[in-house]
């Protein structure tokens, strides 16, 4: 035996688990009374930590799906657990417990589980069960027909050629590879050659005969039974709208399925998912994970309200949104069509461009077979509590099937995992001949998604009220549903909190009403609205204030978003300093080594720096000791930055380097033994670079820029940075009396541009009659405003009258500025990108810049002007470029009005408050626009502008 120290014995709490790791190997230590046990540390069902679980009666419950484990044996006890735990030896000496991998633990004897009542031996029925279909619901009918005493013949017929297999890891696991095929089965061949089970895969019944108990299969073949269980599942709903079954169009049901889907994705770089079900939500998980941009497409005014009240829908829309995933509500999808080598999305508010479809919209039960064998089918299989259908020796179990009694109220169907192996145990036990299980279990259901577990315990309606325990769509976040009649719960909803649906088994046994202040609780109305729970006074305050948007929508903008201080605070909060790309510097700024420029994310002053190694680092300009903003020059070169209160010093990468009197002095006073220097750096930010633009954030698993940005916006991006090395010309620097989103607004405007100002239009730089365009990224928060120069004295006389800044007969006196060279591989004269949250890109004809936005409160900005060329640009060039720079800054001919608008607009607001801004143009678009009578780009920023803010 090879004993190995596990841990103290003072260290084991008696019935409770601890994790430690012994030799690189996960393991589980349990004291129970006297005795110490020990298990292999690791679920095998779906590899979740025991350490995690929770200890009962000698059972360990592993925290994911609630398997349970004998503890002394390592028996698998309950589904989904299929495999044993793998157990080890335990010894104690001298309060060090030890373990030893080559031995099991001493076997311990245990009754076997009696599942239901037997009937006597000669009441049982004898003669041979065949099973229609081989899923879950075949899988456990068999264990539980063995289980149950059952001797007789069993067959199983399946239309794949798969043994049983279970598939909620189809949406989850198998698509990341964190999981094969094999470890998905749940009645594998040698199991069935162990239990007996003749098979026949690959091959389908197409007729039954109640009268001579037979079978007709698809290859002719003629099967007998004396009892016939139906497991036939269901199909994929199709849609029925042109395209839909376009190659690159996806169904998800089988492994085939999976494979089609999980080679799709790993080519893709966007993908439209038709369908905000579990399944749908499931894939833009498994999407982003990829870093592939999902959007979910559906018809409903919320996700998952056909099964779960608003409110809870509205969470996990949240939780994909803060993923990245686009949300569109409300889209009626009308056709696919083919778009070049990929596929195009139409639907009632615009086009969607795709690598590919996914459609999961809901599952059809095959019940064609039982109706033609006489069985009553009311939308699935009428059974009763044995799972007996209206026919005699013909039972039916898992998604083909209707739940024996009425739920909620209402006749219906439980697609999960835990119903069909409840339903398939049940008919097993029936036709075994066993009186059926006194007490039923609640409906159980997990999803996992987006690196949470989410599990659902019992059975919500759309018009339950809603009680919220923690922060809304986050982890630790429970919801209870409350039958409105009675005011008891119907269900507990657990954003990855397997204790809270250890609780909820109790809580819903309950005959009392619920109270939601004795459990801390808060109840949502319908939009999800309510005082969040455990915060602080003034923040408590503040959410207590109703923001309330226009009933009209997105057409619709109300000033708070603009004016109120508490949003401003959230905004530096959930987009500045959350999962965002920030604008902090060219590289031109910081060519060599020790080069610095004092920048911002937001409100926050940051300094962007080049260490000795050439490589970029963001941190806060603030000393990590009494919090003094150590770094005061705009820019320079510096060996070290050292902050001039205590003389704190700081590398060129932010690593606290040295700290005077760290020791004290003769012994005296200083820094604690304990302190280390390398826990006192800088606060550090995510910093990226492209094409000589840095980017800084917060988020450290932020996607890459170019996914960040999306294919339309990186290509005009990368039109202006067309890899020629920028060269830094010169700055502006100024303050505007508006709020900052106000901005990007003004540039997602082309409505505006023949309105206001005169110089664009009377010398054609952005006219009615050009070739131009408004593009949106799929996100919505990204977008370049763009145009063709043309020669303005050709336009017709009644376009000229309504773009009202055209003045007839101004001429230039210096002709050369309006010069073009077309010196860039794109269609535009005119590009204004802007990249959310603090970046505009601007190229007109031939000047260019980068221009910053730095918030400062919810009525002023700062923006900050850097105006670059090429380092390749000959004398004439930069001249040019130069002359043309007139056009923009402070004074710009062009920027000077836009300034004045964005004052105009924030004093409307303050001195006539609590009104909105109406953003009708071009109605129904949400997005991109091919005219410059559109208002659509705006309209998609406060689409994503409310999910970031969770608004």
């Amino acid at each position: 035996m090879a004993w190995r120290a596990a841990t103290s014995l003072e260290g084991l709490r008696s019935g409770a688990v601890k994790g430690v790791r012994v030799d690189g190997t996960p393991v589980a230590l349990y004291r129970l009374g006297d005795q110490v046990y020990a298990t292999h540390g690791v679920c095998t069902h779906a590899l979740a930590f025991l350490a995690d679980g929770y200890v009962e009666d000698g059972k360990i419950e592993c925290p994911l799906h609630q398997g349970l484990f004998d503890i002394r044996t390592g028996k698998a006890l309950c589904a989904p657990l299929t495999t044993d735990l793998q157990t080890f030896a335990v010894k104690v000496e001298e309060g060090t417990v030890f373990v030893d991998f080559d031995s099991p633990a001493a076997e311990v004897q245990h009754a076997a589980p009696v599942p239901g009542e037997s009937k006597s031996e000669s009441s049982r029925p004898h003669g041979s069960v065949l099973i229609v279909g081989a899923g879950q619901a075949a899988a456990a009918a068999v264990r539980g027909l063995r289980v149950n005493g059952f001797t007789g013949a069993i067959t199983m017929v399946g239309s794949e050629p798969h043994f049983p297999y279970e598939r909620p890891p189809l949406s989850k696991d198998i698509l990341l590879g964190k999981a094969t095929a094999e470890a998905c089965v749940r009645l594998s061949q040698v199991d069935a050659a162990t239990l007996d089970v003749v098979t026949h895969l690959n091959v389908t019944a197409t007729r039954i005969d109640p009268k001579t108990k037979a079978v007709t299969l698809s290859d002719g073949r003629e099967l007998s039974y004396e009892s016939l269980l139906l497991a036939t599942g269901g199909v994929p709903r199709r849609l029925e709208i042109p395209g839909a079954d376009l190659p690159g169009v996806h169904y998800l049901r089988t492994l085939e399925d999976a494979a089609a889907i999980g080679a799709t994705l790993e080519a893709a770089r966007r993908i439209v998912i038709i369908g905000g079900g579990f399944i749908g939500l499931e894939l833009a998980s498994v999407a982003a994970s990829l870093n592939v941009s999902a959007t979910v497409l559906e018809r409903e005014p919320e996700l998952l309200t056909r099964v779960l009240p608003a409110p809870i829908g509205r969470a996990f829309r949240t939780l994909a949104e803060r993923h990245g995933v686009r949300v569109q509500l409300g889209a009626a999808v009308e056709a696919i069509e083919r778009d070049g080598d990929g596929l195009a999305v139409r639907t009632t508010g615009g086009i969607l461009k795709a690598d590919a479809v996914c459609i999961g919209v809901g599952l059809v039960p095959e019940t064609a077979l039982a109706a033609a064998a006489g069985c009553e089918v009311d939308g699935a299989v009428v059974v009763d509590a044995e799972q007996r259908t209206s026919v005699a020796g013909i039972w039916a179990a898992g998604d083909c099937a209707l739940h024996h009694s009425p739920i909620r109220g209402r006749r219906g169907r439980l697609e999960s995992w835990h119903n069909a192996e409840q339903q398939g145990a049940a008919a097993a036990r029936s036709i075994a001949g066993c009186a059926p299980v006194a007490d039923e279990p609640r409906p159980w259901f997990w999803t996992d998604q987006f690196g949470l577990s989410i599990q659902i315990l019992g059975v919500a309606a759309p018009g339950d009220r809603v009680a919220l325990t923690g922060r809304d769509g986050e982890q630790g976040a429970i919801y209870r549903t409350i039958d409105p009649m009675t005011g008891r719960l119907t269900s507990v909803v657990a954003f990855s909190d397997a204790g809270a649906i250890r609780r909820a088994r109790e809580e819903l046994g309950s005959a009392d009403c619920f109270d939601v202040a004795k459990a801390s609780a808060v109840l949502l109305d319908s939009e999800g609205k309510g005082e969040e729970p455990s915060v602080g006074v003034e923040a408590r305050s503040q959410s207590a204030k109703q923001y309330v948007w226009p009933s009209e929508g997105l057409t619709r903008i109300p000033d708070w978003v603009y004016t109120d201080d508490y949003i401003y605070q959230r905004e530096v909060e959930r987009i500045f300093h959350g999962r965002t790309w920030n604008y902090v510097a060219l590289e031109g700024e910081i060519p060599n080594p020790g080069d610095f420029i004092r920048s911002n994310v937001g409100p926050t002053p940051i300094v962007v720096s080049r260490a000795e190694d050439g490589t970029i680092s963001a941190f806060e300009n603030r000393c990590a000791h009494r919090a003094a903003e150590f770094c005061r020059e705009l820019s320079g070169n510096a060996k070290e930055f050292v902050c001039p209160y205590h003389q704190w010093s700081y590398d060129l990468k932010g690593n606290l380097a040295g700290v005077p009197f760290r020791r004290g002095v003769d012994g005296k006073g200083g820094m604690p033994a304990s302190f280390k220097p390398a826990d006192h750096g800088l606060k550090r930010l995510n910093v990226t670079s492209h094409r000589g633009v840095v980017f800084a954030s917060y988020c450290d698993d932020m996607e890459p820029l170019a996914d960040y940005l999306g294919p339309e916006i990186l290509r005009e991006f990368e039109a202006t940075f067309d890899g020629r090395k920028p060269k830094v010309l010169g700055h502006y620097r100024h303050t505007l009396p508006g709020n900052w989103k106000l901005y990007h607004e003004n540039l997602k405007d082309p409505y505006h541009a023949t309105l206001l100002h005169t110089f664009l239009v009377t010398f054609g730089l952005l006219v009615a009659g050009n070739k131009s365009s408004m593009i949106a990224d799929a996100s919505g928060r990204h977008g370049v405003m763009a145009s063709a120069k043309s020669d303005a004295s050709k336009l017709d006389g009644d376009t000229k009258k309504e773009m009202r800044a055209y003045k007839e007969g101004m001429t230039l006196a210096e002709p050369r500025f309006m010069d073009f060279v077309n010196e860039f591989d794109s269609p535009w004269s005119v590009t204004m990108t802007t990249v959310w949250p603090n970046l505009i890109v601007q190229r007109e004809m031939n000047t260019l810049g980068v221009r910053q936005i730095v918030p400062t409160g919810p009525n002023e900005f700062i923006m900050k002007w850097t105006m670059f060329g090429f380092e390749g640009d000959d004398e004439e060039m930069t001249r040019h470029r130069l002359r043309q720079g007139n056009l923009m800054g402070p004074a710009g001919f062009l920027g000077l009005e836009d300034n004045e608008a964005i004052k105009f607009v924030q004093d409307g607001m303050l001195g006539v408050p609590d009104g909105n801004h109406v953003v009708e143009l071009d109605p129904g678009v949400i997005g991109t626009a091919n005219t410059l009578i559109s208002e659509a780009s705006i309209r998609a920023m406060y689409q994503h502008w409310r999910s970031a803010m969770e608004l």
